[in-house]
C-alpha cells in the first residue's frame, strides 16, 4: 500500500510538471509569432499597427489541447486580445477578480514584469454557473510592444489522469496479492507433506532400519535432493555392516600370515636362505608369498655371485695397484709440459684480444657515422614529403579558389536578377536595388581577390618544385656518402670478426690446455688414491668372503663352498683383462 501511495504521489508530481511544460511550450510558440511580426516591423516591411494586428489574428486563431487558447494583456492591464471573450478586448482588467476574490490579472502582469515569464494559479468561475475550477496559467512578457501573452490549463485534467492511474494501480495490486496468496498455499502443500514423510524415514534409519526405501527419491526438486542424500546415508549404513564382517575375516588371515613371515624372517636372520614358504596361504596373500620366495631366491643368487666376484676382484686389485704407480710418474711429466704450453697460449690470446677490441671500436665509429648520414637522409625525405604535401594542398587551394570564383560569378548574376526585379517593383523595390548593387560589387571584388590568390599560388607552387629538386639532390649526395661509409664499415667489421674468431679459438685452446693441466694434476692425485684403494680393496674382499660364508644357499652348502667349487668360472674375467698393456714399458702409456 505504501508503494502504491508513493507511486501515486510521484505520478501526480510528474503529470503536473508535464502539463506545466506543455503550457510553457505552447506560450513559447505564440511568443515566436509575436517575435516574427515585430521583426517584420523592424525590417520596415510592416508598420507597427499592421504587425500587431497580424500578430493578434494569428495568436487568436492558435489552439492546443481540446479547448485551450491564448490571450494578450499589456503592462497597463488592458486586454489586448481574447478569442473567447471579445467583449473584454480594450477594457482594463486591473480590478477583475477570480472566483475567490484574488486579482489574478494583476499577478500575471507582475510576474511577467518582474520575472519575464512564470506560472500563476487562480480559481476560474465557469460560465453559465457550472461551478469553480482551479486553473494554472503561464505568462511571458513581450517587451518590444509591452504585451503579456498568456494561456492556462485546468487542474481537473491533471487530477483526472491521477485518478485513472490510482484505479489501475489498485487493480494491479489486488491481482498481485491474490497471486501471492495462491502461490504460498501451493508451495506450502508441496513442501510440508513430503518433508513429514522424509522426517519419519530418518527416524527409522536412526533406529537401524536400513532396508526400507526413502520416499521422494525420484523428485527433481529440493525435496528430491534431500531424499537422495538420505538414500546415500542408508546405502552407507548397509555397506558399513558388510565392511565390518569382511574386516573381521581379513584380520584373522592377516594374523596368520604375520606369524608365518615372522618364522621365515627369523630363519633368514640366522643365515638360512633356503627357508621358502611352501604352505598354503589365503588367496589375498598369494602374491606376498610369491614375492617373498622370489626375493629369497634372488638373495641366494646374489650371495653366490658375490662370493665368486670377490676372488676376481682380489686378483684385479693387485694389477691396478702396479699400473697406478707407473701412471703417477708419467702424469707428473705431462703436467709440467702442459703448464708451459698454457702460458704461451695466454700471451697469444692477450695480443689477439687487444687487436679485436681496436677493430670493434673502429666499427662502432663507422656505425655512428652511418647513423648520422641516415638521419640526414631521413630529414631530407621528410622535407621532400612535407613539400609534396604542401604542393598537394596548394592544388586543393586552387580548386577552392576556382569554386569561390564560380560562387562570386553566380552571386553577381543573382544580384543582377535582383536589381531587375527591384526595378520592376518600383518604389517598393528601391531598397532591394541598393542591396543588389552592393552584392554585385562585393561579387566583383571577390572575383578580383580570387584571381590575385591564384597568381600568388602559382608562384608558390613553382618555388616548391625548385625546393623539392634541391632536397632530392642533397638526399642523393647523402646516399653516396652512406654507400662509401658502409663499405668501410663492412671491411673493418670483417677484420674485427676474424680477430674475434682467432681470439676465441686461442681462448678455447688455452682453456682446454688449462683443463688438461688441471686434470693431469688431479689424475696424479687420483692414481695415488687408486693405489691405496686397491690395497684396501684386497682387505675388504677378504672380509666380504668371510661374511658370505655365514649364509646357507643350498642343501648342505654355504656361500664359500659354492665359490670354491667354481674357481675357474671367476678367473676368465681376470685373465681376459689386458695385463700386457698395463705393464710399465707399454707404448700406449708412454704416449699418454
Amino acid at each position: 500500500m505504501l508503494v502504491i501511495l508513493l507511486a501515486i504521489n510521484q505520478l501526480d508530481s510528474s503529470l503536473t510538471k508535464s502539463f506545466q511544460a506543455r503550457t510553457k511550450q505552447a506560450v513559447d510558440i505564440a511568443y515566436s509569432q509575436l517575435d516574427h511580426y515585430e521583426a517584420e516591423q523592424r525590417a520596415g516591411r510592416m508598420s507597427q499597427a499592421d504587425a500587431q494586428a497580424a500578430a493578434k489574428k494569428v495568436v487568436g486563431s492558435m489552439r492546443f489541447g481540446e479547448r485551450d487558447y491564448f490571450f494578450i494583456l499589456d503592462t497597463d492591464h488592458i486586454m489586448v486580445m481574447h478569442p473567447v471573450k471579445p467583449e473584454k478586448v480594450g477594457k482594463s482588467t486591473y480590478d477583475t477578480k477570480d472566483a475567490v476574490g484574488a486579482y489574478h490579472f494583476r499577478e500575471m502582469v507582475k510576474v511577467a514584469a518582474e520575472q519575464g515569464a512564470g506560472f500563476v494559479s487562480y480559481e476560474y468561475e465557469m460560465p453559465d454557473g457550472k461551478g469553480v475550477k482551479s486553473k494554472i496559467s503561464y505568462v511571458r512578457a513581450f517587451k518590444p510592444w509591452g504585451w503579456v501573452v498568456a494561456t492556462g490549463v485546468f487542474d481537473e485534467e491533471i487530477q483526472a489522469a491521477v485518478h485513472d492511474a490510482e484505479i489501475k494501480l489498485g487493480m494491479a495490486a489486488l491481482v498481485i496479492v491474490l497471486v501471492l496468496v495462491a502461490a504460498v498455499l501451493f508451495v506450502s502443500r508441496s513442501i510440508t507433506l513430503p518433508l513429514g514423510a522424509i522426517t519419519g524415514r530418518m527416524r527409522g534409519l536412526a533406529g537401524g532400519d536400513t532396508a526400507a526405501a526413502i520416499p521422494g527419491a525420484g523428485r527433481k526438486d529440493e525435496i528430491g535432493a534431500m531424499a537422495g542424500a538420505l538414500e546415500v546415508f542408508r546405502q552407507n549404513a548397509e555397506a558399513k555392516v558388510h565392511a565390518e564382517a569382511a574386516k573381521a575375516a581379513a584380520d584373522a588371515d592377516q594374523q596368520a600370515i604375520v606369524l608365518l613371515l615372522s618364522e621365515k624372517l627369523q630363519a633368514m636372520s640366522e643365515g638360512d636362505l633356503t627357508s621358502s614358504i611352501t604352505t598354503a596361504v589365503p588367496p589375498a596373500y598369494g602374491s606376498l608369498r610369491d614375492n617373498f620366495n622370489k626375493a629369497l631366491e634372488n638373495l641366494r643368487e646374489l650371495i653366490s655371485v658375490l662370493s665368486e666376484a670377490t676372488k676376481s676382484i682380489e686378483g684385479g686389485s693387485t694389477e691396478i695397484s702396479a699400473a697406478s704407480d707407473d701412471l703417477a710418474r708419467r702424469t707428473e711429466s705431462n703436467a709440467a709440459s702442459l703448464e708451459q704450453t698454457s702460458a704461451a697460449l695466454q700471451q697469444m690470446n692477450d695480443r689477439l684480444r687487444s687487436s679485436a677490441d681496436a677493430a670493434d671500436r673502429t666499427v662502432g665509429f663507422t656505425q655512428e657515422a652511418i647513423g648520422i648520414v641516415d638521419s640526414g637522409r631521413t630529414t631530407a625525405t621528410e622535407a621532400t614529403s612535407a613539400m609534396d604535401r604542401v604542393s598537394e594542398s596548394a592544388r586543393g587551394i586552387d580548386n577552392v579558389i576556382e569554386g569561390l570564383d564560380k560562387i562570386a560569378f553566380q552571386t553577381r548574376v543573382l544580384a543582377m536578377n535582383a536589381a531587375v526585379e527591384a526595378g520592376r517593383a518600383g518604389e517598393a523595390g528601391r531598397g532591394f536595388a541598393v542591396v543588389a548593387d552592393l552584392v554585385s560589387a562585393l561579387a566583383m571584388r571577390a572575383e578580383e581577390e580570387a584571381r590575385r590568390a591564384r597568381e600568388q599560388l602559382t608562384t608558390t607552387q613553382a618555388d616548391i618544385v625548385v625546393a623539392v629538386d634541391s632536397v632530392k639532390k642533397v638526399d642523393a649526395a647523402l646516399a653516396n656518402i652512406t654507400a662509401s661509409v658502409s663499405q668501410v664499415h663492412e671491411f673493418i667489421e670483417v677484420v674485427a670478426i676474424d680477430n674475434r674468431a682467432q681470439s676465441s679459438a686461442i681462448s678455447e685452446i688455452a682453456t682446454a690446455v688449462g683443463v688438461m693441466d688441471h686434470s693431469t694434476q688431479q689424475n696424479a692425485a687420483m692414481v695415488e688414491q687408486t693405489s691405496a684403494a686397491a690395497r684396501n680393496l684386497a682387505g675388504e674382499v677378504s672380509g666380504l668372503t668371510r661374511q658370505a660364508a655365514r649364509f646357507k644357499v643350498g642343501p648342505g652348502r654355504t656361500a664359500s663352498a659354492a665359490s670354491v667349487r667354481t674357481p675357474k668360472a671367476s678367473r676368465p674375467a681376470t685373465v681376459a683383462r689386458p695385463a700386457p698393456t698395463i705393464a710399465v714399458g707399454s707404448e700406449e702409456w708412454a704416449s699418454f
